[in-house]
């Protein structure tokens, strides 16, 4: 019989698990981390499969959270929205829309599940917002002994703080409570300016606005930023059309990394070939929902560090210097992003008002080679990787960046003492778990 295969969405992951379970239901996904326990094998659970990482691989039981979406609950005078853990970020984006509702601030990506979303630490852009997985008041988490855990800010908070961005390490997360806004519209703006002039004022840029961003090719000496106001004012015409300006960006940095090949070197002079617009939305107003995400349908890979807010500048210099003397560029911008610090003991945010840099490439050797080329220079100013992007850091060089990391491993220790929920990946950036007394539970 010939084992089932699953494979991640940019398809350069893939594994065989023994037994790989769609869960519809809660009770679905107790009885997968019962089968692992009886059986004595690793369970991992998989949503929409968009991290570069093998996170969710494993030869033991694989749980495709996919199928088990949906809102369960929506309280409008509360404001907060109940969710299955596979529930795409569009789907819960899309039913508050309906019922008045919003989520403040998420990612470009609105395929990724939530329970996807707030265990690598994904993140929209704003110096007022923290990682998604800030949004959280509860969650209900199935554990290795196949109890279903209720966490929340209020019961059990360190529980929580530790669940929140945990990679799956300690359970698998069954539903999700949201804390939401009323819903709002943003108007986009867009500049483009010298690089260096950005630079020299990054604080003042990064707080300009409720949500910026901006995005550099690092052949050129200017700056694209995208700067996101919240307005009372109706969509404009047509608004709908301008999300799709930075797919067709996407689409245009997919063929140059096909025609480029195995020479990054040529990449300048191919995209200037098919220069016209950068792909960054004319000015406009939409719903939130649409501003922040758009379609990707162009498959890549991406590595992304976060570093303090006041390192960001430094980071920049020093990438433009050495990609200039390699003289080998990605076709994808240079994606640069801020938000406020987070409390969450894994949070790439932990602790420190943050600046994401971000640098897509071609699924090509020649050029996941720059992606080495740019995790050093990141590295090197104390850069914490997005646990969901491509990155080749080790718990060794991990643990001395997190300054709550000996929390998260004790409560790891706790849930899950004999390694259920661990992989080869997780061992890699984690480290083996080392078994902890139960904690007196509040």
């Amino acid at each position: 019989m010939t084992a089932p295969t699953w494979t991640n969405w940019a398809r350069t992951v893939r594994c065989e698990p023994q037994h790989l379970i769609a869960a519809l239901s809660e009770q679905d996904i107790v009885d997968a981390v019962l089968l692992g326990a009886r059986r004595g094998l690793t369970v991992r659970a998989a949503g929409s499969g968009h991290s570069f990482n093998p996170l969710v691989v494993t030869d033991g039981v694989l749980v495709d959270l996919s199928g088990y979406a949906g809102i369960e609950r929506l309280d409008r005078a509360a404001q907060r929205v109940t969710v299955r853990s596979g529930t795409s970020l569009a789907a819960v984006s899309t039913a508050l829309e309906r019922a008045g509702l919003a989520l403040p601030n998420i990612g470009t990506l609105a395929e990724q599940t939530v329970a996807g979303a707030i265990s690598t630490g994904n993140h929209g852009s704003g110096l007022k917002h923290a990682a998604f997985s800030d949004l959280v008041e509860s969650l209900r988490l199935v554990t290795a002994d196949g109890e279903v855990r209720e966490l929340s800010r209020d019961a059990t908070p360190d529980l929580l703080r530790c669940a929140r961005t945990a990679l799956g390490a300690l359970g698998v997360i069954s539903t999700v409570t949201l804390r939401c806004v009323p819903s709002f519209n943003l108007r986009t703006y867009e500049r483009t300016e010298p690089l260096e002039s950005l630079l020299e004022r990054f604080e003042e840029w990064a707080g300009s606005a409720e949500h910026v961003s901006c995005s550099w090719l690092p052949w050129g000496d200017t700056v694209t930023s995208r700067l996101l106001r919240p307005t009372q004012d109706a969509p404009t015409a047509r608004a709908g059309r301008q999300r799709y300006a930075t797919t067709v960006s996407e689409v245009k940095s997919g063929l140059v990394g096909l025609a480029a090949g195995v020479a990054p070197t040529g990449v300048p002079r191919l995209s200037r070939l098919l220069a016209g617009r950068t792909g960054v939305p004319a000015a406009h107003v939409d719903v939130a929902h649409r501003v922040f995400t758009f379609p990707q349908p162009v498959k890549f890979v991406a590595l992304e560090h976060a570093l303090a807010l006041e390192d960001v500048p430094e980071a920049l210099r020093r990438l433009r210097g050495v990609l200039r003397r390699a003289g080998r560029y990605s076709p994808y911008s240079v994606l640069v992003r801020v938000g406020a610090g987070d409390d969450s003991p894994l949070s790439p945010a932990y602790g420190r008002t943050t600046g994401y840099v971000n640098l897509t490439v071609p699924r090509t050797v020649a050029f996941l080679e720059l992606h080495r080329v740019i995790e050093q220079v990141l590295r090197e100013l104390d850069g914490r990787p997005h646990w969901g992007k491509a990155h080749t850091a080790t718990a060794e060089v991990l643990a001395p960046r997190y300054p709550a990391w000996s929390e998260f491993q004790r409560v790891r220790g706790e849930l899950d003492p004999e390694s259920r929920f661990t992989s080869d990946f997780v061992a890699r950036v984690l480290g083996p778990v080392t078994p902890s007394p139960p904690a007196g539970r509040d």
